[in-house]
């Protein structure tokens, strides 16, 4: 942008609360399709190079957006990002910068979360299409989830009308140096000519929530909930909540709304709201058969106790023993690995020990349904010199093995 001969500094596309609006999604497209629009995605918080698929319905692609959900680790930290869809490259490696990012298609907020947007509409991709995320740099690189919209014209099919709203906003709590942020919106304003539809489907994607800390959304004023769960929508373990409701019995005529409240959640980052209206075909008569599965996930461990506490220790000093129970929840036999983080100076990465030996070298191998001990102690080293309490985090990982 250029005033009176004059460059001005490049303005950050960032903002602690949320951007482009710290309380609000904003509408990017709306409209009317003969056919379908895709909107499908995960699986949740994992490493680079990060590959999610998709099975998008035959027909003409005429809008298509992929969403990119990047962890930064901090609004200070920089790296780079390599995406690649249906086998093509998209664009050039994209640098981003935090809280000094200008990129128009990152979106940037909080202590470095992203929500990168490509426009994929040219490449036409229906059927099984992968995208793959490649992440480097400072950044810690972990990929939330890839999610795809598509509006897709299909033939003979019925018709749909849509809204389709984005953003990145960090709903987080009050602390010494910031107001809290409680609550945004995504408006969907227009009519709706209900006699021409049977069903409604909202769909919203949440980065960062975690279980056990309450959220809530509303449609209209409604209180949705997620089967029984209406108190903590944005509720997986890996920090990714891909959701959709019907939302038929909640619909206005015109203007409706969404409203993501963040109750006792520290954090949590409302990022995509889809809205559908789904018609029959003229003279179609239906006979519904409803379906049902429990679906659990492929890969997924839980850990108790979700506290250790090693007592006083001084340097050179070794604490007692502490048993952690690994129960494998999917449907796979996992390997576990184990990755520790602290701020305390490298006590826990170079005192952490888990059966015996350093946590980077502990791996185990749990069959579906199984659960197995392990033991973890810290050993201070001889030459630490920190004072007072020390925090740390013992994260594991599992993948199928």
């Amino acid at each position: 942008m250029i005033l009176s001969f004059t460059v001005p500094p490049a303005s950050a596309d960032y903002n602690f609360d949320g951007f482009p609006e710290k309380d609000e999604l904003e509408e990017v497209e709306e409209g009317k399709v003969y056919g379908s629009v895709y909107v499908d995605g995960g699986h949740g918080v994992g490493k680079s190079p990060y590959t999610q698929s998709f099975n998008v319905p035959e027909g003409t692609v005429e809008w298509a957006q992929l969403y990119v959900g990047v962890w930064g680790g901090s609004e200070t930290k920089e790296g780079y990002i390599d995406v690649t869809f249906n086998g093509e490259e998209l664009g050039e490696t994209l640098e981003i910068k935090g809280e000094k990012d200008t990129n128009s298609n990152v979106y940037c907020s909080g202590h470095g979360v992203y929500w990168i947007v490509y426009n994929v509409k040219e490449y036409q991709a229906t059927g099984p299409v992968d995208a793959v995320v490649t992440t480097s740099g400072t950044i810690d690189g972990r990929v939330y989830g890839v999610v795809l919209v598509a509006v897709v014209k299909e033939e003979d099919e019925s018709e749909v009308q849509y809204w389709i709203n984005e953003g990145n906003v960090n709903l987080h709590k009050l602390s010494d140096i910031r107001v809290a942020n409680d609550e945004a919106l995504a408006e969907f304003n227009g009519t709706v000519d209900m006699d021409k539809f049977v069903a409604a489907r909202l769909t919203t994607v949440y980065l960062t929530g975690s279980p056990g800390e309450n959220d809530y959304l509303y449609f209209n004023d409604n209180k949705l909930c997620d089967g029984d769960n209406c108190d903590d929508i944005a509720n997986s373990k890996q920090y990714f909540d891909f959701k959709t409701f019907d939302v038929i019995d909640y619909i206005e005529d015109d203007n409706n709304e969404v409203k993501f409240e963040r109750g006792d959640e520290d954090y949590v980052h409302p990022v995509l709201a889809v809205l559908t209206f789904h018609g029959l075909e003229p003279e179609e008569e239906t006979s519904c058969v409803y379906l049902g599965a429990d679906i659990i996930p492929a890969v997924s461990i839980e850990v108790t106790p979700d506290m250790l506490n090693f007592g006083t220790l001084a340097s050179g000093q070794t604490s007692s023993e502490h048993t952690l129970s690994i129960s494998n929840t999917g449907a796979y036999t996992v390997a576990v690995t184990a990755d520790v983080t602290d701020a305390a100076d490298y006590l826990y990465v170079s005192g952490l020990l888990l059966d015996s030996s350093i946590w980077n070298a502990y791996t185990t191998e749990i069959t579906t349904g199984v659960a197995v001990d392990s033991v973890a102690v810290l050993a201070v080293p001889d030459s630490y010199s920190g004072l007072g309490a020390k925090k740390g985090t013992l994260v594991f990982w599992a993948q199928k093995a």
